[in-house]
């Protein structure tokens, strides 16, 4: 232990004395689990020294507490100071016996003197261990979990926003791409079918009044006006011809419009 920190091993860990091997192994691993480097991705500069220091004094009590034969030795050398009177007792650690680690009793024992306000003799929250700690224990979600990396952390709270996004985004590209594709499909239908259906409102005479429909950009006899009931109600500047036994009126005057009937065969 450092010569400005009179505490025990035991109180490093926040244990009593009598403390049993599974209470200090325990005790090691939730504090290892407290400091862990990456769990202090939001701490200040002055907070990841002070829980490197502290991790370096939970390290060294762990190595002695743990094994048989060096806690043997230890306690030996407590009883020692205990009964020495130039030695002072270990009892004024920062953290309290048997309450665990962490303990907030006896708050601000063991810090350098350096670190206290000037003004209220009090620690300074940032170099206090038991605010540190109670600070560290606040943000655990889990005592069992494994630490979190500073980007898990990010990645859990903002993922499934990314993850809205690119979706949207998916969504959106997929839209207009299927969109651009039913446009083109159905131009290209509507193309084939002009093409494959021409206009044959024209007319070609075979014999004397009777005619067969041909397309207008082929040799005809004039274009379909109307259609009829009788011959003899065709208007001014058209004659009839026999379609399929069917009257219809036709002009060779393009000027003269209406409404020709539809396509009847050949």
């Amino acid at each position: 232990m450092s010569a400005t920190d009179d505490r025990s091993y035991y109180q490093v860990l926040g244990l009593s004395q009598g403390a049993s091997a599974q209470e200090i192994r325990e005790a090691h691993r939730q504090l290892a689990r407290l400091l862990h480097p990456d769990r202090l991705g939001q701490a200040t500069a002055a907070e990841q020294a002070l829980a490197e220091r502290r991790m370096r004094e939970v390290n060294v009590a762990w190595t002695t507490l743990s094994d048989v034969g060096r806690r043997s030795d230890y306690d030996r050398s407590l009883r020692a100071q205990r009964t020495s009177p130039s030695s002072q007792a270990p009892q004024s650690g920062g953290f309290s016996t048997g309450s665990g680690p962490g303990s907030s009793r006896g708050a601000g024992a063991g810090v350098d003197d350096s670190y206290r306000d000037p003004q209220t003799g009090r620690p300074e929250e940032e170099h206090d261990p038991d605010a540190f700690y109670a600070k560290l224990r606040q943000a655990e979600l889990d005592p069992d979990e494994e630490p979190l990396s500073e980007w898990h952390f990010w990645l859990l709270r903002r993922g499934p926003l990314v993850a809205a996004v690119l979706l949207g985004l998916f969504l959106f590209v997929a839209t207009a791409y299927a969109g651009g594709n039913r446009s083109t499909s159905e131009t290209a239908s509507e193309q084939a079918v002009a093409t494959s259906a021409p206009d044959r409102n024209c007319v070609r005479i075979t014999s004397g009044r009777t005619a067969t429909r041909v397309t207008c950009g082929s040799p005809n006899d004039g274009h379909i006006v109307t259609k009829v009931p009788v011959a003899l109600e065709c208007p001014a500047q058209t004659s009839y011809v026999v379609l399929e036994d069917e009257f219809f009126c036709v002009s060779t005057d393009p000027a003269v419009v209406g409404s020709p009937a539809e396509p009847t065969g050949g």
